[in-house]
């Protein structure tokens, strides 16, 4: 059984998300998964533009094409919650699958509290 504080080793069963996947690639393989099985319409993904600052957000569909986000990019600074709202009409319209960091949370949270 799983206990709160256990931590868990995951990577995903495909070489070839693995070969591009920062730290095994579950996060990838999870998004690859929920788009495959409708789980989600779309991913709102970050791609590597012209060098290692440049963070592109992306909306993926296409399951195959999951992997051309895969790997961090920890210094492409996004607001991912702002982009939602923007320019997605704050999603509510579809079913959108995002990672994001700890203050994309939180402004996805305060968003929801605002019905924005």
């Amino acid at each position: 059984m799983v206990a709160k504080g256990d931590m868990l080793y995951a990577w995903t069963p495909d070489s070839g998300l693995l070969e591009k996947a920062e730290c095994g690639g579950a996060v990838t393989a999870l998004l690859k998964y929920a788009l495959e099985n409708k789980i989600v319409d779309a991913v709102l993904a970050v791609r590597k533009g012209a060098d290692l600052y440049d963070a592109v957000p992306t909306i993926i569909t296409d399951p195959e094409e999951i992997g051309g986000s895969a790997g961090s990019l920890h210094c492409g600074t996004l607001l991912v919650s702002k982009l939602v709202k923007k320019y997605l009409d704050g999603a509510f319209n579809m079913k959108l699958g995002v990672t994001v960091k700890g203050c994309d949370a939180m402004a996805f949270y305060e968003l929801a509290k605002r019905n924005q």
